[in-house]
């Protein structure tokens, strides 16, 4: 029984089984409410606790949807995943979902992505509410210029970890101020926080959810989390004290309340209007990850294509140096940068972050419009494969920055042209009331980096360095072992510091 040596932690699970007295088909699930649709197994035949299906989906998901969406067109259809069986419903159907009460976001997630709990409603709402509208150009362009001066002092580097640092430092600027963004215990922790938050969650769901509460504290990366939190917490939570203490001895001397415009100070006040308590060090954690992952993975892939399309890095420069030297640093001059935004909508097209998006968990029975009937706890989700489909774009194997430039030119579609704007057509923020709420925030800060790469370096990859992306159940990130050598340029068009 060669699989007792190859998967200990199922064997933990059916020990604790036995011992329990419980009988292990409770664990198989019973709900059948959606039989009637075709079921795509990862492997054939019988999978214990569905072990083998979820491990083989993890590491074959992208030919898994490949044959589904040819087996299924345009029809629904159940797949075994990592996260579980989820329905899989044909693209059509995005813009009947999207708003959906009765279809919930946040619970599509709760099957032991994180070990830790956080207020959801106040994470929301800040990056809703308070992070766009508080984003102060300068002191990003001024975190940008520190981050990649201390990152970029070698000639070849690590493409991934390196950009990993640069996005966190310039986050942490915004959600925790001037004062606490250069800590470095602070930036390590929740680097580590977001790289294992993601691994972490991909091995817990080879448990059986009932007893991941119990296993967890056994798996090492969940263990590593923990460790990261713990770190996290012993930082932060003395400075959130001294801000607390601060204020409450000022409302007793009757004196003005500081006030500190960041994430810090916007949660306090949001938990406090709606009553609520929260764990400040996990909201923290939270908006890193949200914000380190996906913005790191975009400009990541970013740097990847203008790599590997090096003709057209001068166009996207001078549209960089005119857009600044006209308006300066400023929100409308990073919007007003037509080309920089195609090509960045480009790169997340042809990798989007994804295989799917639009994950929802059945809150209230519901039939769809194609008489699809859903009942409590039903999982669905949407391929993201449209974005590149050659029905929808001309030559979409081809890496085109002006690709979204030429499709803003059209008054039709010119509305989604624009890298923060979703559709059924393009869903790597997602689409509808649960689209990615921190992609205008990312935008900017994309931007800014972007801004100060292109004209202060040249770049270029390290021949034989592994630059496909990297695929792990639904997600479809960019390659974390790219290489590239990197250099200061000597001549400047424009000193970017001194605007």
């Amino acid at each position: 029984m060669s699989w007792v040596h190859s998967n200990p932690i199922l064997c933990l699970c059916l020990v604790i089984l036995i011992l329990a007295g419980i009988p292990v088909l409770l664990y198989f699930p019973t709900h059948r409410n959606l039989e009637h649709l075709p079921l795509l197994k990862p492997v054939d035949g019988f999978s214990l606790l569905d072990i083998k299906s979820k491990t083989a989906f993890v590491f074959r998901s992208k030919e898994l949807l490949a044959k589904g969406r040819a087996l299924f067109p345009q029809s629904p259809y159940r797949m075994i995943t990592d996260l579980g069986e989820i329905v899989f419903l044909p693209v059509g159907l995005a813009d009947e979902i999207r708003n959906d009460p009765r279809l919930s976001f946040g619970s599509a997630f709760g099957e032991g992505a994180a070990v830790h709990t956080y207020n959801d409603s106040v994470l929301q709402t800040i990056v809703r509410k308070e992070l766009t509208k508080s984003i102060v150009i300068n002191p990003m362009s001024v975190e940008a210029t520190h981050s990649l001066s201390i990152n970029l002092e070698w000639r070849e580097i690590e493409l991934k970890s390196v950009i990993v640092d640069v996005v966190a430092r310039l986050s942490a600027r915004v959600f925790l101020g001037k004062d606490l963004c250069r800590n470095e215990d602070w930036l390590r922790a929740t680097k580590e926080y977001t790289i294992n938050f993601f691994v972490a969650g991909t091995h817990l769901r080879m448990i059986p959810r009932p007893l991941r509460p119990l296993l967890h504290w056994f798996v090492p990366k969940c263990r590593e989390l923990r460790a990261s939190f713990n770190e996290s917490r012993r930082i932060i939570m003395p400075a959130i004290h001294r801000r607390r203490v601060a204020r409450a001895a000022a409302l007793t001397a009757g004196e003005k309340i500081p006030e500190f415009d960041d994430a810090i100070d916007w949660a306090d006040r949001e938990a406090a209007a709606r009553g609520v308590g929260y764990d400040p060090a996990i909201m923290q954690l939270m908006l890193a990850v949200a914000a380190i992952h996906t913005t790191t993975d975009l400009v990541t892939q970013f740097i990847i294509d203008l790599a590997l399309n090096p003709e057209f890095v001068a166009p996207i420069r001078q549209e960089i140096v005119h857009v600044l030297r006209t308006t300066g640093m400023k929100k409308s001059a990073l919007h007003d940068m037509k080309l920089l935004d195609s090509a960045l909508k480009e790169s997340q097209r042809h990798k989007p972050p994804g295989l799917a998006s639009m994950r929802r968990r059945a809150e209230k029975p519901l039939t769809l419009s194609n008489g699809l009937a859903l009942k409590v706890g039903d999982r669905i989700a949407i391929d993201t494969y449209r974005m590149n489909d050659p029905e929808l774009h001309k030559e979409p194997e081809k890496w085109d920055p002006y690709r979204f430039l030429r499709i803003s030119e059209q008054p039709e579609k010119s509305k989604f042209a624009q890298l923060v704007v979703t559709s059924p057509d393009h869903l790597a923020f997602g689409h509808g009331e649960h689209a990615c709420p921190g992609r205008f925030f990312a935008a900017y800060e994309i931007k800014i980096i972007l801004c100060h790469l292109l004209l202060k370096y040249e770049w270029e990859l390290v021949p034989g360095s592994n630059i496909a992306p990297m695929v792990l159940g639904l997600t479809y990130a960019a390659s974390p072992v790219a290489r590239i050598k990197i250099h200061r340029r000597r001549e400047l068009e424009l000193d970017i510091d001194s605007l």
